[in-house]
């Protein structure tokens, strides 16, 4: 098979077919897999996986057991490697290598050529190249060979302290295999807070960009549509396709049943979230128990769908459904005929993948706390049902992204570039709505030497009042947005309650020429909303993302979902298909003349939904999921979703 990158999708043979995948070591011999041989067992497995529907497997070429100290390989291994990909053939399943394997499953191994402190070396890149170069014009004509991956997490054995280093051996790498093997595509492989995987930066070197994504949270609803905004955070607006190349859970963490509902909700939350394909870890326990690092690291012994003794866990039910559903839905020829069509997006903060002089906030926080807001603020547009993407913030200044967008959002700021604002204020008097909300400082973090921006009046109509020195006005406990004034859906005299788990530091400040539309539980302006020209500048110095995001659990009452809609409303951006649950991610994709395909993924427990249409319902039948189709009429559907279930509807 051949995959090919194409408007922000990897296509397989010039069709869109979400790659469906398991992270591969052997049932049987785990990562002894190269040093014990074993091809009965692999054939075993690979039958399985066929009969299950798995499409394609991330497999791993442990370096000690493939070369020596000179980046020399071993003959026996290369015919190993042969073997295994002729049985990939056989069993018509994709086959993604990765390629410098110093780090797997809780413990670093030995890369022959490489001590950690030469990884991004010259030195260290040279012997890498050879070896690599070895291996893939070894196999570059092999019809299972479909995509060759640089490292399994090398931030682990080593992080590259400067991103020239990471990008230098990311370049080295796409250079050497692009010019060898140009039918398959190439990706890093690293952690998703590295720099190998910083989609503006990466984008020239890989076909796609593939996270490893093992989330932990509170507030389980939250959970789950984290997956879908990290996907839309590593795809930048369709930049670069994406695959989610690792996610899963233990049953030594949780039960079988959890399992396999996670696994169910994240399999459908990739594909609405315009994924190209999701890896799973991994396809089975193993039975080595007392091997390194499974000595140490029990819970990395029970990440299968299938159980070590080759029988079927419940999440290998859901992969095989799953994997008869999108049989089904590629003749709809999702992503290419029917398509989501976001006409908001969030932007993310320029230092999340760039370094400015004395802009250090990244450092600071970190960078899981640094895209707190972005990913919040696409959680609260998701469960609003108000379709989104994320941009990276340099990006806006390119007529492509901004063609089609009716709003943009700059969630919980703590600065922006110059350049930035001023671009805003463009897009406003053109008629493109931009909602702001800001941020001091939370916590411990203050970022006092800063402004948020240099146009208070010019863009927003209000002026800073903070006074000189200030660490700005702190918010911690209880508060409330208390609306003014009637704001399309909210009526005057309605509030949305927050506890603020921690102190929050914003800014104060006063209308100019802004309309003020809600205050706090004190009676200080909060919200405020400007004419600009063709469009409106809303204004929020309540940093609501960020804190629902250090919050223990959302709020899904569903009042903050009210705020984005009204904004959307006021600001004519149609909810075509609306959720009743803040809870139930709504994602459409239009077919024009030949209907809608509605993907419905519930993050909680399960519920009755309603999804409501501003197109008139002639017909509502259910295509793939575990949910069930109650019912439809001329201008709603009603859906009964058990506990992390999907449905997809095509609508006409």
């Amino acid at each position: 098979m051949v995959l090919a990158r194409l408007y922000g999708l990897l296509l397989t043979n010039n069709e869109y077919k979400f790659i469906l995948g398991v992270n591969y070591w052997p049932r049987k011999t785990n990562i002894r897999m190269w040093r014990d041989w074993d091809e009965n067992a692999i054939k075993e497995d690979l039958e399985l996986m066929k009969s299950l529907g798995i499409r394609a497997v991330r497999f791993f070429i442990k370096n000690e057991d493939f070369a020596d100290e000179n980046a020399n390989v071993f003959p026996h291994a290369v015919e190993k490697l042969r073997r295994f990909l002729d049985l990939l053939r056989k069993y018509n399943i994709m086959g993604f290598a990765t390629l410098i394997v110093g780090h797997m499953s809780g413990k670093n191994w030995e890369i022959p050529w490489a001590r950690p402190n030469e990884i991004y070396t010259s030195h260290g890149i040279e012997k890498s190249m050879k070896f690599i170069e070895t291996i893939v014009r070894e196999f570059s004509d092999h019809p299972a060979a479909t995509g060759w991956i640089l490292s399994n997490e090398l931030s682990l054995v080593k992080r590259a302290e400067k991103r020239e280093e990471a990008l230098a051996f990311l370049r080295a790498f796409s250079k050497t295999v692009s010019g060898i093997a140009k039918r398959s595509v190439v990706s890093s492989g690293d952690l998703p807070d590295s720099y190998m995987q910083e989609t503006p930066n990466v984008s020239p070197y890989v076909d796609y960009v593939g996270p490893h994504l093992y989330l932990y949270d509170t507030d389980p609803v939250r959970h789950g549509y984290r997956y879908g905004a990290m996907i839309e955070l590593f795809l930048n607006d369709r930049q670069v396709p994406v695959i989610l190349e690792e996610f899963g859970f233990s049953t030594y963490q949780y039960s079988e049943e959890s399992q396999a509902r996670f696994i169910n909700e994240i399999l459908y939350t990739a594909l609405a979230n315009r994924a190209s394909g999701a890896f799973i870890w991994c396809f089975s326990d193993f039975i080595h128990e007392s091997d390194p690092p499974y000595e140490w690291r029990p819970l990395e012994l029970g990440f299968g769908i299938v159980r070590k003794d080759g029988s079927l866990k419940p999440a290998a039910e859901v992969v095989k459904r799953f994997a008869s559903e999108l049989e089904i839905l590629e003749k709809f020829r999702i992503n290419t005929i029917y398509n989501r069509n976001p006409t908001v997006s969030v932007i993310a903060p320029f230092y999340l993948f760039s370094d400015y002089e004395f802009v250090w906030y990244k450092h600071a926080i970190g960078f899981w706390r640094a895209i707190e807001p972005v990913i919040m603020s696409y959680i609260l547009l998701s469960s609003s049902s108000i379709d989104s993407s994320i941009v990276y913030e340099p990006l806006i200044k390119r007529p492509s992204v901004v063609e089609d967008k009716k709003m943009f959002l700059m969630p919980s700021t703590i600065v922006a570039l110059s350049s930035t604002w001023r671009r805003l204020l463009e897009l406003a008097n053109d008629g493109i709505a931009i909602y702001i909300s800001l941020l001091k400082g939370f916590g411990e973090f203050r970022a006092l030497h800063e402004a948020a921006t240099h146009l208070w009046v010019e863009l927003m109509g209000v002026e800073n009042m903070l006074e000189a020195g200030s660490h700005g006005i702190k918010y911690f406990g209880s508060t409330s947005i208390v609306f003014v004034k009637d704001f399309e859906l909210i009526k005057k005299g309605e509030k949305i309650d927050l506890q603020i788990p921690t102190p929050v530091y914003t800014y104060k400040v006063r209308e100019v020429d802004a309309e003020v539309i809600a205050v706090d539980s004190n009676g200080n302006p909060v919200l405020f909303k400007a004419v600009r020209g063709k469009g409106h500048v809303y204004t929020l110095t309540l940093p609501i993302e960020l804190i629902q995001g250090v919050s223990e659990t959302m709020d899904w009452s569903g009042k903050i979902q009210l705020l984005f809609k009204a904004i959307a409303l006021d600001t004519k951006i149609d909810i075509i298909y609306e959720s009743s649950s803040p809870e139930v991610e709504v994602k459409p994709f239009y077919g024009d003349k030949k209907g809608d395909l509605v993907i419905a993924i519930n993050h909680g427990d399960s519920k009755k939904v309603v999804i409501s249409s501003k197109k008139q319902i002639n017909n509502a039948a259910k295509v793939a999921g575990d949910a069930n189709l109650i019912e439809f009429s001329k201008d709603r559907i009603v859906v009964e979703m058990p506990k992390k279930s999907a449905i997809i509807i095509h609508v006409a």
